[in-house]
């Protein structure tokens, strides 16, 4: 079910989830909002992997690495803003003994255990 009233919630009140790189705090998630999702992830890398019906707009605050998206490499830094639209095959890799954080705004909202989510082998 997706909430149409606003929403406040806040990053150190929110869990982080173990993931095999880092880990990741769902701020929003699940249509809580019904605008978007949005995760604060820290991993030092990121397998290579696709969404079906999820969009995803990764905004970096710390760290410096690399993404690739559809084969080809991108260098990441704070500020960086990259769009991925659903479809699109991305992997992640931070710089040798760092980590990147980073914000991912994800639309629509949705569950994590909704099949347009779950990442898959491009």
């Amino acid at each position: 079910m997706i909430q149409t009233e606003a929403v406040i919630r806040y990053l150190d009140e929110t869990p982080a989830t173990d993931c095999p790189y880092g880990n990741v705090r769902r701020v929003v998630t699940g249509g809580l909002g019904g605008v978007a999702n949005v995760h604060v992830v820290t991993v030092t890398a990121g397998n290579a992997h696709v969404h079906t019906g999820y969009d995803e707009t990764y905004y970096v605050l710390a760290g410096t690495g690399t993404i690739t998206l559809a084969g080809r490499s991108h260098a990441l830094r704070p500020g960086a803003v990259v769009v991925i639209p659903r479809g699109t095959g991305h992997a992640i890799q931070a710089d040798t003994g760092k980590a990147l954080e980073f914000v991912i705004f994800g639309t629509p909202a949705m569950g994590a255990d909704d099949e347009r989510f779950m990442p898959r082998k491009p």
